[in-house]
């Protein structure tokens, strides 16, 4: 096989693992958890639920971006001028430095905390937005260090802990609640992980690497087709640590007792599984979980200040220094008080934003239909 065959499969394989790091991080731990707590022999119901508000509809947004080359802009013109202007304003804050970006470093310090216990979490931020502005620095290198060298170390230490957890667990609690009940709480955790706003921003980053080597304008259909590969990898895997992780903590978190806080059940059930080593290699699956995820939506959201919010005229390692500086500030809010700022937003947001995929899904094909019959 030649190296021109062997390249685009491995650009595709490390491009699906580099976009699954991109969406696994803080809530795609700690709702998992929460509602496998909460479920316990329901669990399976509350899967499904979780599944569908943040696999399937990821999966949709990624595909609707996919229809418009990964050009948000273009994605939301359909609102109007000034909506689409405030809606990109709010997606990229709630994944940027008031959201997302600060939620990941408090479940690092909260994977870490135990280890160093005299560190605190306003050091503990500045430490490591300085090593995401180190990671971040070259935008062009960065799906490659997710997706060849990250990721596996997260997907190897995800793969100890459910398979150490799976031997041996206990029945799970009765649940209180029926199964239809557990299936709209697995549905509302999901939209906490904020996966369908991630995929709507991560999109504009892969795509533009996946079309290098093709023409993207004459050659689309090969674009759609590594965008899909790429996708299909991605929200498998993800599928597959939430069905470990709800199975985890729906199986051993009776056990360590229900006044351990959310964002350290992982590292309370890796000790009741593995003893001490099961601690080390919790922390080892969040720290890079979270650290993945923070140096894309670094590159991301820094992007974004310097191409739209301020024309240019701040340059990008200024816009990513921005970025980091507000990161950092809100990280001392801690984890529950983020979630708290983002769950109503959220509420609102993210019904909105699956019936936008499917009105310009439906859009696109449309159009397309029309352009072949004036063809024919």
């Amino acid at each position: 096989m030649s190296t021109e065959q062997i390249k685009p499969k491995a650009s595709i394989l490390a491009t699906g693992l580099a976009l699954f790091s991109m969406f696994f991080g803080a809530g795609n731990i700690v709702f998992p958890l929460i509602i496998g707590r909460s479920a316990g022999s329901e669990a399976l119901s509350a899967i499904g639920g979780l599944g569908l508000s943040a696999v399937l509809f990821p999966f949709l947004g990624l595909i609707a971006m996919m229809l418009y080359q990964g050009n948000l802009k273009d994605f939301l013109a359909r609102l109007g001028k000034w909506p689409a202007f405030a809606l990109m304003f709010v997606l990229y804050m709630s994944q940027g430095p008031v959201g997302s970006m600060p939620r990941l470093i408090t479940l690092m310090y909260a994977s870490v905390q135990p280890y160093f216990p005299s560190l605190p979490l306003s050091l503990f931020s500045l430490i490591i937005c300085a090593a995401v502005l180190a990671m971040t620095f070259r935008p062009r290198r960065i799906i490659r260090l997710l997706g060849v060298v990250l990721t596996p170390i997260l997907l190897l230490a995800l793969g100890v802990l459910v398979s150490f957890g799976i031997e041996n667990a206990p029945q799970p609690l009765t649940s209180a609640h029926s199964s239809g009940y557990q299936f709209l709480q697995g549905l509302k955790g999901g939209y906490q992980t904020l996966d369908l706003t991630a995929a709507l921003l991560f999109a504009t980053m892969i795509m533009p690497h996946l079309s290098r080597g093709i023409d993207p304008v004459n050659n689309q259909g090969e674009l759609r087709r590594r965008m899909t590969y790429a996708s299909i990898i991605a929200a498998s895997l993800l599928m597959a640590s939430y069905i470990g992780l709800c199975y985890l903590s729906a199986h051993h978190s009776a056990q360590i007792g229900a006044e351990v806080a959310p964002v350290d059940l992982l590292h309370a059930i890796s000790i009741k599984i593995l003893g001490p080593v099961g601690g080390l290699v919790a922390a080892l699956a969040v720290f890079m979980a979270c650290l993945t995820t923070a140096i894309s939506l670094a590159a991301v959201f820094s992007d974004y200040l310097h191409t739209e919010f301020f024309q240019q005229k701040v340059s990008r390692n200024q816009s990513l220094l921005i970025t980091l500086g507000i990161t950092a500030a809100m990280a001392n809010l801690g984890f529950t008080a983020i979630a708290n700022i983002l769950g109503p937003i959220l509420e609102i947001l993210y019904p909105g934003l699956i019936l936008l995929c499917l009105y310009n899904i439906a859009h696109w094909l449309y159009r397309s239909k029309l352009a072949k019959a004036a063809v024919n």
